[in-house]
Formats: structure tokens, C-alpha cells, sequence
């Protein structure tokens, strides 16, 4: 299974579904140089890396870094859903490089880095899946290679505004006493007002610091900017809504202080590329 088969694709991405004790199995193939993010769809299955072996349940997502090899075992069916990219991919700027060396899901030094999606984040984590089968088919362009990045920052995105506490964690070691503070209370701002509040200064207002500051803190621990993790915890919130509620439309974007539907919708449709009628029909 394991593989030094090197990436082909003009994107410099792939994905695919891997499965094992099927009528058809197709297995699946590690690159070099690849990022690699791991989600067991059904089954389980047991991952080694070098002398550390981690189970595998139903719903748990595996991070890994460039040339981290590993070993897939399992005593029963499974479907693993596999997204890989490469350096060239994702880093078109100096933030992308940032961001992605921040990303320490990805670091597997200490332990296997996995996560469990709750059952509301499943369909999320669908939706983003399918869109990349969907555009690694499609003839490649510059349309296509920005919409295939953006959906790949948004999974990651969509990580941390689903597991901040576990990500905070991983990166406990790596900050100073005085980061940790503002981190956890800026985490704690916005599960308490993502509703009602999407700007950036009056998080800044509450933490008691500029949005220079903010920003700079934002970046040297996530490498990213609050507005954007804001604005993944928004559309988090309106995926809960149009999936868990009856709510029409319109309610969502009262409930959540846009000023019209119109500016809902422009602001759901840039972050998903879908209206919010369309994701909801999908569901």
C-alpha cells in the first residue's frame, strides 16, 4: 500500500474514495510530497506510523503531513474518503505558506492527529467532499483551480471552527501565556455572538485591544485573519440552521443580523457557491 508514486494532476490536488474487502476494491495510494486529510466514511481501521498505531471509528478524520508514511489495516469493510495537495496547490501567497505551517493537524510528531465530526458536521464535510470529486473531473482553469483552493481552505477553516478547543490544544505548548488568554477568550466571543456580530472590531472592542492587534495575534497562531474565521463560524451557523430548522430563509438571515435576504444570500453564495435554498434542497 504504500507508495512513492508522485502526484499527477494539473491541479496538484486529488480525491477519491479508497475501500477495502469490497466487491471492487480500490486502494489507496500514498504521494510524495502530499498533504493528505483522511476521512473513514464506514468501518474501522487501524493506522501505523512508525512504532504509534491509532484506531479509526466511523466519522474520524486523519491529518497528515508531507511524507508521513503510514499503514492501513482493518479486519472488516471500510470507505475512506482521501483528499491530497501538493506545496505548489495550496501556497499561491506568503499567508497561504503561513497558514498551512499553522495548520499543526498536520504534525504527527508527538501523536496521530484525528478528529470525530459530530453527526451535524457530516453533511458539511459531504458537501465539500463531493465538491472536489465534482471540479477533479473538470477541465483545469484558473475558474476552477481558485474555487478547488478555496474549498480546500474552507475544509481547513471549518476544522478549526469545529474543534478550536482541540486545536488550541495542540498548539497550547507553542504559546506564551499572554496568546493563550486572548485565543481562548476570542474562541469563547465568538460561539457567544457569531449570531448577532461578524466585525471584527467589536471582538476587538470586547478583548480590549485594537484590530491591528487582533489581527496580528489571529495570524501568528492560525495564520489567518479573524475575519475569515468569523465568517467560517457564520456559515457554520447558517448550514445548522438550514439543515436543523424550519426556518425560511429569511428568518436565517434576520436571526443572524444581515440586513436583507439579498446580503445573505450574496454573503452564503461567495463562501459556499451555492444560495442557501440550493444547499438546503440538496440536504
Amino acid at each position: 500500500m504504500l507508495s512513492t508514486i508522485e502526484l499527477k494532476s494539473a491541479y496538484g490536488f486529488d480525491a477519491g474514495i479508497a475501500t477495502y474487502l469490497t466487491e471492487n476494491d480500490t486502494l489507496f495510494q500514498q504521494h510524495n510530497d502530499v498533504y493528505q486529510l483522511l476521512w473513514l466514511q464506514k468501518g474501522k481501521v487501524s493506522v501505523i506510523m512508525s512504532t504509534t498505531k491509532k484506531e479509526l471509528s466511523e466519522g474520524d478524520c486523519l491529518f497528515l503531513g508531507k511524507n508521513e508514511l503510514f499503514r492501513l489495516t482493518a479486519n472488516e469493510s471500510y470507505s475512506l474518503a482521501y483528499v491530497q495537495f501538493t506545496d505548489s496547490f495550496y501556497c499561491r501567497t506568503e499567508v497561504d505558506r503561513h497558514f498551512l505551517d499553522k495548520c499543526v493537524f498536520f504534525d504527527n510528531t508527538k501523536a496521530i492527529n484525528s478528529i470525530t465530526l459530530k453527526p451535524e458536521q457530516v453533511t458539511f464535510a459531504q458537501y465539500y467532499f463531493i465538491s472536489l470529486l465534482k471540479l477533479k473531473n473538470k477541465t483545469y482553469n484558473n475558474l476552477n483551480y481558485m474555487t478547488t483552493h478555496n474549498i480546500i481552505e474552507r475544509v481547513l477553516l471549518f476544522i478549526m471552527a469545529c474543534h478550536i478547543n482541540t486545536y488550541v490544544e495542540f498548539n497550547r505548548e507553542k504559546l506564551s501565556p499572554a496568546q493563550l488568554t486572548k485565543i481562548i477568550k476570542f474562541n469563547a466571543l465568538i460561539k457567544s455572538h457569531i449570531r448577532k456580530e461578524r466585525h471584527v472590531q467589536f471582538y476587538a472592542d470586547q478583548m480590549n485591544i485594537t484590530v491591528s492587534k487582533l489581527n496580528e495575534i489571529s495570524k501568528e497562531i492560525y495564520g489567518t485573519t479573524p475575519k475569515k474565521i468569523i465568517a467560517s463560524a457564520v456559515v457554520n451557523e447558517i448550514k445548522l440552521l438550514l439543515k436543523h430548522t424550519p426556518m425560511t430563509i429569511k428568518e436565517i438571515a434576520y436571526e443572524l443580523n444581515f440586513e436583507d435576504t439579498s446580503n445573505f444570500t450574496r454573503f452564503f453564495v461567495t463562501a459556499t457557491g451555492l444560495s442557501p435554498k440550493e444547499y438546503r434542497d440538496n440536504l
